[in-house]
């Protein structure tokens, strides 16, 4: 078996994402823990724009990174970690809304939690943290009117992902994505005024 741990002196939060997924492939549940770290606060940004929900966001992302972790062996670096788990976000939030409208479980337009707690409640007092949610809520609002590929692919843009990156998390070519953005873009702003 190989040595798995990192050479003397380096931290493991300061590993490539790719010595990360060769020691979570040997079985380094730490490895795996930082790769989490690092790349769970985007998919959850997107994964709340999608699903419009905190606590459907919250279990996609914990079935997100069950799922990556469960299949780990499988991911063959053709693309970047952060790409392959945002896939695997994607196809998460679609599975949701898909019983979601079966259901009807999902309330796009709902202010508050399920359990009527609201937005501010959850946030805390911190005034920064809520003008960052309103910023947020207003794009929110703006998206409304976009198709579920604009919408993706806004969400996407909105957490830093590049264009090849979303295009390969939504199996498109970065030309769709330019595109898509751009009409995205060209609606959301008729909405913000």
């Amino acid at each position: 078996m190989p040595n798995l741990s990192s050479p003397p002196g380096v931290d493991i939060e300061e590993e490539t994402d790719e010595q990360l997924v060769l020691k979570a492939r040997g079985g380094d549940a730490r490895a795996f823990g930082t790769l989490i770290e690092r790349h769970q606060k985007p998919v959850a940004g997107f994964l709340l724009s999608l699903l419009g929900n905190l606590d459907l966001a919250e279990e996609a992302v914990q079935e997100a990174f069950v799922k990556a972790f469960q299949s780990i062996e499988s991911f063959q670096g053709r693309s970047s970690f952060r790409t392959w788990v945002a896939r695997i976000a994607v196809n998460a939030a679609r599975s949701r809304q898909r019983w979601a409208r079966l259901r009807q479980w999902l309330s796009l337009d709902a202010p508050a939690g399920e359990d009527g707690e609201s937005w501010a409640a959850r946030l805390g007092d911190d005034g920064a943290d809520l003008k960052r949610v309103e910023r947020r809520l207003e794009l929110e609002r703006a998206m409304t009117g976009l198709s579920p590929r604009e919408h993706e692919v806004a969400a996407l843009r909105l957490e830093g992902y590049a264009l090849g990156e979303i295009g390969a998390v939504l199996g498109v070519s970065e030309g769709t994505v330019k595109s898509t953005l751009f009409t995205a873009v060209h609606k959301m702003k008729g909405k913000l005024g």
